[in-house]
């Protein structure tokens, strides 16, 4: 008889094989996104939205977005729940506990997915898509808690931690206990940048590199090669949804909210598509080595 582990690897490794024939090997579980995130508001002294949205994507997967009235970037965060531990990435734009009670919504959440006794057990890490402030402010909330572990924000600590041997190269497998995240490096955006692609629901997790709005870029040269990277390495493997850290396209075509605005109310859908992410490569390719914008329906690359 093979056991779990063994059957488990033996579907993985015929993945590309059965792909290929439009077969998928292991039956990805589902969820629901949210119709109506949190989007700011007309008054931000008169706004009634709670500092943190939680939308359940389904029992092992939670997304919170950032109230946009507390700070106008709104990051999703992500909070993935495993056997023996969970991860989120991200902890948002805000420092303050009072205002952006991070810490404590994680915790309510763990402890209402594992119970009390279990929680003790469990270990939380906090880690990062990439280390520009509006994604890291919250860290402080978790740092010194028990059971918790804080990633560091450098492209050696990320590249340590995860077991990332030839950074940007390769990728790395981050095991949760009964749920596999694969870690891409896609530096450009930022240095230390990754992309987390999870095979328990298919979904990519883009963070800056891909969401619907500007894609600033501040190594054009090492972007492609991410964006170019992260493509091939997604070739063989179903993608239900790219879910970026930020929304700032509106519903109309090419049209981005200005810098700044703290009100949304005809916003871009949060989740793109494997295709949109094939269609960036494409135009990184044609617009070739020279820095220049190009303006799609659901993204704008902006080079710094």
């Amino acid at each position: 008889m093979f056991s779990k582990k063994a059957i488990g690897s033996i579907l993985f490794s015929l993945l590309p094989f059965l792909s290929a024939k439009g077969y998928s090997a292991v039956k990805l579980e589902s969820g629901t996104l949210s119709e109506k995130w949190i989007h700011g508001s007309a008054s931000c002294s008169s706004n009634t939205d709670p500092a943190i949205q939680v939308h359940p994507y389904n029992e092992n997967l939670t997304i919170l977005r950032q109230s946009k009235c507390i700070n106008y970037e709104g990051p999703f965060i992500y909070l993935f729940f495993g056997e023996t531990r969970a991860i989120m990435f991200d902890t948002g734009a805000t420092k303050s506990a009072i205002s952006f009670p991070i810490q404590k919504t994680i915790e309510e959440l763990l402890v209402q997915h594992y119970g009390v006794a279990e929680r003790a057990n469990i270990q939380l890490v906090v880690a990062h898509t990439h280390g520009h402030g509006d994604h890291v402010a919250g860290d402080t909330q978790f740092k010194g808690k028990a059971n918790t572990i804080v990633v560091g924000i450098t492209a050696s600590a990320v590249s340590k931690f995860f077991g990332l041997k030839s950074w940007p190269e390769g990728s790395a497998e981050f095991d949760l206990g009964g749920r596999i995240l694969q870690i891409v490096p896609i530096p450009g955006h930022e240095d230390s940048h990754i992309a987390v692609y999870d095979q328990q629901t298919g979904i990519l997790i883009s963070g800056d590199t891909l969401y619907p709005g500007r894609l600033y870029i501040r190594d054009w040269a090492a972007y492609r090669k991410s964006v170019a990277r992260l493509t091939a390495f997604l070739a063989d493997k179903e993608v239900t949804h790219v879910l970026g850290a930020h929304i700032e396209m509106s519903t109309t075509p090419g049209v981005d909210y200005p810098v700044g605005t703290t009100y949304q109310p005809s916003e871009h859908d949060l989740p793109l598509t494997k295709e949109t992410l094939d269609l960036l490569n494409t135009r990184l390719l044609d617009l070739g080595a020279l820095p220049q914008e190009d303006i799609q329906d659901d993204f704008i690359i902006y080079p710094l």
